[in-house]
């Protein structure tokens, strides 16, 4: 007989009631090969004394068996495995160690380059990050007060069903004025589709737009989850330099003499990680290459509403009279990243084939949401946060550059950015930013180590340093950290 005593532990604490947990030992131990078709299992008595467990119990484990169709019961015989069940050979690894092992489980597609993994700032105290916005002034009570508020109504119930893969109809009627109003961008709802956060958007319109063995033009410093994506679609990438005044489309304009490409990405506002802003005149050349050698913008403008010195450029979208723009933006960026809404704005054809691809992905998404924050919009709360967070975010950019220069002194070079939430700062040469992560990390405070903005072209000893996310005196505290912690 197996050592059902040390086969079978069960759990006095657990919610699971002891019946159960035995029927899903014998389950495991069935499915593992340990038991086999026609396996006689012992008697209830036997196995009640083995395990410390009443007798009843037992037997109504064994009658669970039975109506789960894994064992049956043969009068005056006792309990067996089924055995109609086919027979399983014995696992000699365990399956943490099987999960690990490619060759004992089917093949799929793992090469997905160099993609680096997602940190989570969610177990993080004090940080430095890449320029996030400081959750804490988001109107974030406001928004679930609506959430709740549209889940008790009678016509709220319809928004608990299957909707539009394009979004909340009243959620893109508010993203229509508040385009329009802001950015000088007219267009209709069918133009518009909801997304999770721009990097949906990114993912759709790449996946849409490219083939293997297509080419994008994107920057030699570029958003690299932007790269990552356009290669994961089969694209290859063709870089073009970045300059103070951003993608420099002269360059670009040489190469199209001998590269053909399917589509240019562009952050003409507050490119990432450089902090750059593209200039007008760039912006409507690069309009009329568009126009000349039939390819698609893809225009990422993330971050579009916070300028502090200027006001800002119309985005390419709202000048493309020639519908070769599809424009991205996001409210996670300007809200909290981890309520993930976004927009995509490009011509009716192109939105619906993207949002056919979104229900292949999601099926549609939290209209809920969608609609809370339609309602934040209609009611002026957002254009409050907006006004809000950018008197604040000024602030904190002026104070943070002050800092750094006072803390930092001869060890770093930056630039005053315009606009956005971060600055990118260039740190000297003989600085080891990996080693300077790691150490600040063991003094309290994540910072990363610049590997997320390196490419094949791009290797620069910079940090792009946010400073939306940070009071007076976290931002104290975390740059007397770094300091502590530079060599």
């Amino acid at each position: 007989m197996l050592p059902y005593k040390t086969l079978i532990q069960v759990d006095r604490n657990s919610s699971v009631s002891l019946h159960i947990q035995v029927c899903n030992i014998f389950i495991s131990l069935i499915t593992d090969g340990t038991l086999q078709p026609s396996d006689m299992l012992p008697s209830s008595r036997i196995l009640a004394d083995l395990i410390g467990i009443a007798r009843n119990t037992v037997k109504l484990a064994y009658e669970e068996l039975i109506s789960q169709g894994w064992a049956e019961s043969a009068e005056r015989k006792g309990i067996f495995v089924l055995s109609k069940l086919p027979v399983r050979s014995k696992a000699f690894t365990s399956d943490a160690a099987a999960a690990k092992n490619d060759a004992a489980t089917f093949d799929w597609k793992k090469d997905f380059g160099k993609i680096l993994p997602n940190e989570n700032l969610q177990q993080i105290t004090l940080a430095i990050d890449d320029g996030f916005p400081d959750v804490r002034l988001a109107p974030v009570d406001v928004l679930m007060r609506e959430y709740r508020s549209l889940s008790r109504r009678y016509h709220g119930k319809n928004f608990l069903k299957y909707g539009n893969a394009m979004g909340s109809e009243n959620l893109r009627v508010a993203l229509q004025s508040y385009l329009a109003h802001s950015r000088g961008l007219t267009t209709s709802l069918d133009n518009i589709l909801v997304t999770k956060g721009s990097q949906m958007g990114i993912f759709l319109a790449a996946h849409l737009l490219l083939q293997p063995g297509d080419q994008i033009a994107v920057g030699v410093s570029n958003y690299g989850s932007a790269d990552d994506t356009f290669r994961f679609a089969g694209a290859s990438l063709l870089r073009i330099p970045v300059d103070d005044h951003g993608m420099n489309v002269d360059d670009l304009e040489r190469r199209l003499k001998k590269n053909k490409i399917k589509a240019v990405y562009i952050i003409p506002h507050h490119h990432f990680p450089t902090t750059v802003t593209m200039s007008m005149e760039r912006r409507m050349k690069l309009l009329n290459l568009a126009k000349e050698h039939r390819f698609a913008i893809i225009e990422d403008d993330y971050d579009f509403d916070f300028h502090y010195d200027n006001k800002p450029y119309v985005p390419l979208a709202s000048i493309d009279h020639d519908h070769n723009v599809i424009y991205i933006g996001s409210i996670s960026k300007t809200f909290a990243p981890a309520l993930r809404i976004g927009f995509m704005v490009a011509s009716q054809g192109f939105v619906e084939s993207a949002s056919t691809i979104r229900q292949l992905i999601d099926k549609q998404g939290d209209t809920l949401l969608e609609e809370a924050f339609a309602v934040l919009f209609t009611d002026g709360e957002m254009d409050r946060h907006f006004r809000k967070s950018l008197k604040i975010y000024k602030q904190r950019r002026n104070l943070f550059c002050d800092m750094i220069k006072a803390n930092l002194k001869d060890k770093v070079d930056f630039k005053i950015p315009e606009g956005g939430l971060g600055v990118w700062v260039n740190f000297d040469k003989g600085i080891n930013l990996s080693a300077l992560s790691a150490k600040a990390a063991k003094n309290g405070l994540y910072i990363g180590d610049g590997s997320f903005y390196r490419n094949e072209s791009f290797s620069p000893n910079a940090l792009r340093m946010g400073f939306a996310s940070l009071r007076e005196n976290e931002m104290e505290q975390a740059l007397a950290i770094l300091t502590n912690s530079l060599p």
